[in-house]
């Protein structure tokens, strides 16, 4: 059976190929986007909780860098005289 909405459109029996690079890109562009503009609905609707999760994440990063910063320090260069 004819797709009907193919019919009213004028479908001349030419597909777009949608299996090529460009048509996925397109895709994953698209769902990127839409995702991306959820976590922003999702900020906007909790600002509390978004600036708790920021700051929780960079009190984590701040931590995390001063243990690795203090880790690679190595021996420590001051003698000892007594």
């Amino acid at each position: 059976m004819a797709n009907v909405k193919n019919l009213r459109t004028g479908f001349t029996g030419e597909l777009n190929d949608t299996s090529g690079v460009t048509a996925k890109a397109k895709k994953a562009a698209n769902y990127v986007s839409d995702e991306a503009s959820a976590v922003v609905q999702s900020a906007q609707d909790h600002p509390s909780a978004t600036s708790t999760a920021l700051l929780v994440f960079g009190a984590a990063a701040f931590v995390a860098g001063y243990l690795i910063g203090s880790a690679s320090n190595g021996a420590s260069t001051r003698r000892s005289y007594w």
